[in-house]
């Protein structure tokens, strides 16, 4: 049965990058066993003292980019990798992976914008297919004993060959991996002063490794365990909280609907899998860390959907979660966190592609996801200033949320930072990410 409805139609103001995989693509612990030679390097090679580098207290000294191929000659990729490199800092010391036949035009593209003296290029050979998404396939943690940096990794990393991103790393700068036998991704994790967030999916996809490969401890139940071991492979100091639902948060979902007499495929709650307990696939897609207020209290923003819809003069979204992300803001209140609203659209774009045309869905689709800008890169720093880099959305059919970029770059000014307004990020939005996905942080001062 289709569904008639009321929106207009969006078309992209940009080309679709065809090797921009969603962001979501790798989440799937289905099918995986952990062999002995796994748990064997899972002990080899492994920090005695962990500690997370933070997601937002201290200035930024190193940062990692993949920067694949695609990135560089897709157009809306391409610009907001251009402007973010003019916007980092001046001193920032930044380790680019790119592909071979792109090396040259990477350190270009550094040079100009005067981060060349500073940085390292790694060329991957061109076979090798990794994403945009530099953020998730490990963790970095500072060994306090040993003074080195690791790449810790999970068990296995299935998107593209993301998982052999810290490799080609470790082989250029002398930084050293790790492997854990857990699972986790590092957009599903943020990193404060004294405590780390994770999101609830992943310690219960780690429960089912559970009398397969972690041999179940006396005295000690399957979630302790699981909570144990997250503190011993990644941080032993940090106290670790979970972030999830605890109402029914909705899986992924497709109907017919027709548009101006046409037939489309309506995609809600995008990259949301069966018995999820996140509104969105990563944390880092709806909150935000700020830093401790006057009080002593840490601050986090977390998105609210309903506040995006009173500012643009709309009716909440149907299917835009509110109510679930009230329910983390509550969750979060509860343990002692400042909690601060900020505005979290819901948007959509429609695919307008001839049918016929290979490699083209079958279909026309219309596709819902958040633009979010809780994905931001964040310093607090009392020698270098507070800053935040936002991604924004004001841009092509969706001028509208310039309102929304303008209320969510007043709330940061409202808490003492710099506010850096970026490029269009609708591209990499829609596939579930923003600029704090496509970056991982080595090192803070």
């Amino acid at each position: 049965m289709e569904t008639k409805v009321d929106f207009e139609i969006k078309t992209r103001h940009y080309e679709k990058v065809s090797q921009l995989v969603p962001r979501h693509s790798s989440d799937n612990i289905n099918g995986m066993s952990l062999t002995a030679d796994v748990l064997d390097k899972a002990q080899a090679v492994r920090p005695t003292d962990p500690r997370l580098i933070d997601t937002t207290d201290g200035a930024i000294k190193k940062m990692l980019l993949a920067i694949p191929h695609y990135a560089v000659y897709e157009e809306p990729l391409a610009e907001v990798y251009v402007d973010l490199l003019h916007k980092l800092p001046p001193d920032i010391e930044l380790t680019v992976l790119t592909h071979e036949n792109t090396e040259a035009l990477v350190r270009r593209l550094l040079r100009m914008a005067n981060k060349d003296k500073l940085a390292t290029v790694v060329a991957a050979p061109d076979h090798i297919h990794f994403s945009i998404w530099a953020e998730d396939a490990y963790a970095i943690v500072h060994d306090n004993q040993e003074n080195k940096k690791y790449f810790v990794e999970p068990y296995s990393f299935l998107r593209y060959a993301d998982g052999l991103i810290a490799d080609f790393i470790m082989n250029a700068t002398g930084m050293r991996t790790s492997k854990s036998p857990l699972y986790f991704q590092g957009g599903n994790m943020l990193i404060g002063d004294n405590f780390f967030l994770i999101g609830a999916d992943y310690p219960r996809n780690s429960l089912e490794y559970i009398g397969k490969s972690i041999i179940s401890q006396p005295g000690i139940d399957k979630e302790q365990q699981i909570y144990n071991l997250y503190r011993d492979y990644l941080d032993h100091n940090r106290k670790l909280f979970y972030v999830g639902s605890s109402i029914p948060v909705p899986q992924q979902q497709s109907r017919m609907i027709e548009i101006g007499g046409e037939e489309y495929e309506e995609i809600l709650y995008f990259g949301n899998k069966p018995g999820t307990v996140q509104p969105l696939f990563h944390i880092d897609m709806f909150i935000s860390l700020a830093g401790r207020d006057s009080d002593g209290r840490y601050r986090v923003l977390v998105g609210s959907p309903k506040l995006a819809a009173d500012i643009l003069g709309i009716r909440v979204w149907p299917h835009a979660m509110n109510e679930i992300f009230d329910n983390i803001a509550m969750q979060m209140s509860s343990l002692g966190f400042k909690v601060i609203r900020n505005p979290l659209p819901l948007v959509y774009m429609d695919d307008a592609y001839d049918p016929d045309e290979p490699d083209q869905p079958k279909r026309k689709q219309r596709i819902w996801y958040f633009a979010t800008s809780n994905n931001a890169l964040v310093q607090n720093s009392k020698a270098r200033g507070n800053v935040v880099w936002l991604p924004t959305y004001g841009h092509g059919n969706w001028e509208i949320l310039k309102a929304t970029d303008e209320m969510n770059k007043r709330i940061w000014e409202s808490l003492d930072y710099k506010v850096i307004q970026l490029g269009d990020f609708h591209p990499f939005a829609e596939n579930l990410g923003a600029v704090h996905c496509i970056k991982k942080y080595i090192e803070r001062v």
